[in-house]
């Protein structure tokens, strides 16, 4: 599995603290690699300033700063890459070459004149990079919320509660991040000029022509590929666009979106079917505007929240995964083969989201089973841990620490075979 990335941009020797801190603060919330990338701008065009690039590389101080870089919090995977050349050009190759989740640039100060004849770098990389782009600072905190709790991760053997405890939010504030802003990101395409355009038009029940609905689709369709989603869909008071890609299956789940994006105006759904190949599973993020506008965006949920759950743990048999309020699982497990094995997933290589639920095998019907432990607590809004033991939906006895996650319906757990915890404590 390849490391996701936040990468942290710079092209003079140095970094405001607040800019450094952002960026910690989105490496930790995505759980993702922070890259510090420093490019000593050397361009053709440039003329004789090349002069002071070269002697800068010679002498190694540019190469010698970045990678005195660490983040500004413990836990955070870091690496450090030094590049010459054009700043944008070497940040296109990269994103398009490697998993890039986003990219935080800081742009320096500038006169008012600078600032009226052209773009800076990091405003040019907005329009360039097929990612989002934050521009950092030294007026970032002036305006920016509250850093938020970094949990810690740890290095070295703790005690089993503060791991889990530690794992499990980790994954919920990945996952949190992931979802609002995918939401967030679909607010601020309803407000781009295009959309608002088609949308007043729809207020006065006019449709829009073949040249404007084309703009339109073209422009939505380049907000998909920057943002990684494999389709949209926009609706207005004067009727549906064509959409483009395969609806989601009706569902609880479904109903559920729908009905937080009508109180909450943008939102994120949890997995759901896809309509046309119930084994493909999908995740809308939509925002509405007035009456009748909604825009839904599509993301595989294989790519995003898939994935993040499915990141590798410090011990072995840890998992998280994500659940239901019916305990329904919405995610990979780590024991497919095992749940092959015992008849409760088919032979033919399916993972458990929408097939499994998180209950205890036990006599009868699998659908009777009750749930875990874990995932009757969960499901009552319960926050807790176990490290006394309970069995899993394996029947294994399993400890574990889970997270619900009120504000989207869904529970988060983080769970090791209760004989790998003690056997590494030599009882």
């Amino acid at each position: 599995m390849k490391d996701h990335h936040v990468v942290l941009v710079t092209w003079a020797p140095a970094l405001h603290g607040s800019t450094l801190e952002l960026a910690t603060r989105l490496a930790a919330r995505l759980n993702a690699v922070l890259l510090f990338v420093h490019v000593v701008p050397c361009r053709p065009a440039d003329g004789e300033a090349m002069l002071y690039s070269a002697l800068e590389v010679i002498e190694g101080r540019a190469e010698a700063w970045v990678r005195s870089l660490t983040p500004s919090a413990p836990g955070v995977r870091f690496r450090h890459r030094f590049e010459v050349g054009d700043p944008e050009e070497i940040l296109q190759g990269l994103v398009d070459a490697h998993p890039v989740d986003l990219v935080v640039a800081e742009e320096p100060p500038r006169s008012w004149m600078s600032k009226t004849l052209w773009r800076g770098v990091a405003e040019r990389l907005v329009h360039r990079l097929a990612c989002p782009v934050v521009i950092g600072g030294p007026r970032f905190l002036h305006g920016a919320p509250a850093p938020v709790h970094t949990p810690r991760i740890y290095r070295h053997p703790v005690d089993t509660a503060d791991l889990l405890n530690a794992l499990v939010e980790a994954r919920v504030e990945a996952i949190r991040a992931w979802m609002d802003w995918q939401a967030e990101v679909a607010r601020r395409i309803l407000g781009s000029q295009t959309v608002e355009t088609v949308l007043a038009m729809a207020e006065t029940g006019q449709l829009p022509d073949t040249r404007l609905q084309r703009r339109l689709q073209v422009e939505l369709d380049e907000y998909c590929r920057a943002q990684g989603a494999v389709g949209w869909h926009l609706r207005t008071s004067a009727g549906a666009l064509p959409q483009s890609t395969a609806a989601p299956a009706h569902s609880p789940a479904l109903t559920a979106f729908f009905q937080r994006l009508q109180r909450l105006g943008q939102t994120t759904s949890l997995p759901l079917r896809q309509q046309d190949d119930p084994d493909r599973l999908i995740v809308l993020a939509g925002a509405r505007t007035g009456s009748d506008g909604v825009l839904l965006l599509f993301f595989n949920a294989e790519d995003d929240f898939l994935r993040i759950l499915g990141q590798p743990g410090p011990l072995p048999s840890l998992e998280t995964y994500a659940f239901d309020s019916e305990g329904m699982m919405l995610s990979n497990s780590l024991f497919p083969d095992h749940l092959h094995a015992a008849g409760l997933l088919p032979a033919d290589g399916c993972q458990t989201p929408l097939r499994l639920r998180v209950a205890e095998p036990s006599a009868g019907p699998a659908d009777q089973w009750p749930l875990t432990r874990m995932a009757r607590q969960a499901t009552r809004h319960e926050d807790g841990f176990d490290t006394r033991g309970y069995l899993d939906y394996r029947g294994t006895p399993v400890v574990g620490a889970w997270r619900w996650v009120a504000e989207y319906g869904f529970g988060v757990t983080a769970e090791v075979d209760h004989r790998v915890v003690y056997r590494s404590r030599g009882t």
